[in-house]
């Protein structure tokens, strides 16, 4: 039943995702970066079946669709009616001078949402989903990621601008305003959006290919 790769193998194309209503604000979410590459791109499997999640999955502007990661989170950003998504990550790459330091590398704007439980209950092993009402994936149809050096360092000067007064962690949700999504916004797409080169580093480090599911149970 569970596939080999631990992830949804079924593309984000084949299902009936909706069209999502919403404000201008947005949300900044923390995601665990790759310790091996330079860019702050996703941390990446050293082999599959893997507990690591691809998400985001900057490869089809989705997240939460491939893996069952942060349900909580995803289902706030739309009960909340948001409508960017910002990335930040705690970064863990090759350049040492700027380990552990935080940063926002990337968003989304989010246009569609899909509630994908079905397909995780069926794809995965272990999905997080499994006691929730619901897991509602995103889609963008706006999104980008920029280099290390083009990215938002996230010190306490920022925290206090974005009025966050918690200790980051993995778990951190920050909700901002429409002023200051429209701030940050501005700021990242000011850089050089370098999403294939995050795709190929991605695919450059991966165990394997992913390969998707052509069955046509497009309604699940």
């Amino acid at each position: 039943m569970f596939n080999n790769s631990g992830i949804v193998v079924k593309s984000h194309d084949a299902v009936p995702w909706q069209d999502y209503r919403a404000s201008d604000e947005g949300m900044v979410v923390v995601y665990t970066s790759d310790p091996v590459s330079e860019l702050p791109i996703r941390e990446v499997p050293e082999e599959l079946p893997s507990e690591i999640m691809p998400e985001p999955h900057y490869e089809s502007g989705t997240f939460g669709f491939y893996g069952c990661s942060r349900t909580k989170i995803r289902s706030a950003f739309v009960k909340s009616k948001l409508r960017y998504i910002f990335f930040m990550t705690k970064y863990a790459g090759t350049r040492v001078e700027h380990r552990d330091e935080y940063f926002v590398t990337g968003y989304y704007h989010i246009a569609r949402t899909y509630d994908v439980q079905r397909l995780h209950l069926r794809y995965l092993e272990d999905p997080a989903c499994i006691n929730a009402d619901a897991c509602i994936a995103l889609r963008a149809d706006e999104y980008a990621f920029v280099s290390l050096d083009d990215a938002l360092a996230v010190n306490n000067e920022v925290l206090e601008e974005w009025e966050h007064t918690s200790k980051l962690t993995k778990q951190s949700r920050i909700m901002l305003d429409d002023a200051k999504t429209s701030s940050l916004l501005d700021y990242l797409k000011s850089k050089e959006n370098i999403i294939d080169t995050y795709i190929e580093e991605t695919a450059r480090l991966s165990p394997v290919e992913e390969e998707e599911d052509e069955d046509e149970d497009g309604g699940e």
